[in-house]
């Protein structure tokens, strides 16, 4: 004979176990709508991440078209006064240019290369200015093992010719300055040409370069990486972002 308490505890499955049934399947599918979400905003981050790689790239692979017009027509004019010993060099610089400035590099590069990058582009100018131009270095020997986002430095320089030292009468000078504090590195671009007439991030008036080279900034650092330009005399341009220094096994240039 079932006794009472037998009788009770089939009562008490019989009622409880749909209950925790339901339970069970409540919490299963929440369990699946939460693995769910995660996997869509691992996959989201996983696309923003290559979107703003693929973004990032497009940024560092433009070239300014003024400047290769320039360059060309400068080495048309030394083959037409039959200056060949000035054409080889200066021909060499260029495809040493163009080599770096296409190869695919990680997110910073050494600042040795960089510097190497734009004394390549210092050359072909001097095609332009020859001894008129005045390049002054002043860099921080606590740089040496610096990391710097690829072309920052000859962008800047690129933009003080195209809009300031082609627009003076006076023999062109151009400052190149990088210092660096306890966490952060500061380059400063400046030259003797006429200086910024408008801001020139307001509205439409930034030149590609400039533009580009602040969205990689920001892509790369965030509020960390800024560049700003000041206004009160000549141009000048100043990059500022975190210092990053090469680890002893990446010492390779």
């Amino acid at each position: 004979m079932l006794s009472y308490e037998g009788f009770f505890l089939i009562i008490l499955v019989s009622i409880l176990g749909p209950v925790v049934g339901v339970f069970v399947m409540i919490f299963q599918s929440h369990l699946e709508k939460k693995i769910h979400f995660l996997e869509m905003k691992n996959r989201q981050i996983h696309l923003e991440k290559e979107l703003r790689e693929s973004e990032y790239l497009q940024l560092t692979q433009q070239i300014e078209p003024h400047f290769l017009f320039n360059a060309l027509n400068s080495l048309l004019g030394l083959v037409r006064l039959r200056k060949m010993e000035q054409v080889q060099p200066a021909f060499e610089s260029l495809v040493q240019f163009l080599r770096y400035k296409y190869s695919i590099k990680e997110q910073l590069s050494p600042l040795a290369a960089e510097l190497d990058h734009t004394r390549q582009y210092l050359e072909i100018q001097k095609l332009r200015f020859g001894n008129r131009l005045q390049v002054r270095w002043e860099i921080d020997p606590d740089l040496t093992q610096v990391l710097i986002p690829p072309y920052l430095l000859q962008t800047l320089v690129e933009n003080a010719f195209k809009h300031g030292l082609e627009q003076t009468e006076e023999d062109p000078v151009l400052s190149i300055r990088l210092r660096s504090g306890e966490s952060r590195v500061w380059l400063q671009v400046s030259d003797n040409g006429p200086g910024f007439l408008v801001d020139p991030f307001a509205g439409n008036a930034a030149g590609i370069g400039l533009q580009n080279m602040k969205r990689r900034l920001q892509l790369l650092f965030g509020e960390n990486g800024q560049l700003k330009v000041v206004r009160d005399q000549g141009g000048q341009v100043i990059a500022v972002w975190p210092k990053i220094k090469i680890m002893p096994e990446e010492e390779v240039l």
